[in-house]
């Protein structure tokens, strides 16, 4: 048994976008494949995955996040795509169509803030999504027409102040997430 803390930072989504994602589940029934789908509450856009940490290290890494300094911006999804992009997909998405620049270099502010505490540089660039599901097993469904769905579906424009560091504990039914801190934006 480990005590590590699986922990990972996000931007949170306002209700209307957690009801969506319970709307957008009843794509489940539609699909021969085997997927997970994010439950209405999960939803999130993870700027940085941190993995398992001490209780010591979430500490520094709590201290190190509030030196992150970003101005408040706008966000709103748009388009939809997959993971791998050819081939068998191993997750769905959406895109960010307004807010797509300020999450990124919020992203970098987070990596920048984290490398003196020994987290490695992201290997790819960061690219801001939605995850919509997982696919466990992909049993020859015909994914365009759910990322045509995705994609026409019209999302509102909705304020971004704040990102969160949160503890992602695992169980049979999926991740369960808590707020470990918040983070609010500021005048930079």
């Amino acid at each position: 048994m480990h005590d590590g803390i699986r922990a990972f930072v996000g931007v949170p989504l306002p209700q209307e976008y957690q009801a969506a994602i319970g709307e957008l589940g009843a794509w489940r029934s539609r699909l021969a494949s085997r997927t997970t789908w994010t439950r209405p509450g999960n939803w999130h856009v993870t700027l940085r995955f941190l993995g398992e940490l001490s209780p010591q290290k979430l500490d520094e890494v709590k201290v190190a996040l509030g030196g992150v300094a970003f101005a408040p911006f706008s966000l709103r999804a748009g388009g939809g795509g997959m993971f791998p992009r050819r081939g068998k997909p191993r997750v769905v998405w959406i895109g960010v169509e307004e807010g797509r620049q300020e999450l990124v270099r919020l992203a970098d502010a987070v990596n920048r803030a984290l490398l003196p505490l020994g987290f490695a540089e992201e290997g790819r660039p960061f690219s801001p999504h939605l995850t919509v599901c997982r696919v466990r097993e992909a049993r020859g469904d015909r994914w365009a027409a759910l990322i045509d769905a995705l994609s026409d579906r019209e999302w509102a424009s909705v304020p971004v102040d704040r990102f969160t560091l949160w503890r992602s504990t695992l169980t049979p039914q999926g991740a369960q997430y808590g707020v470990v801190s918040e983070y609010g934006a500021t005048s930079v």
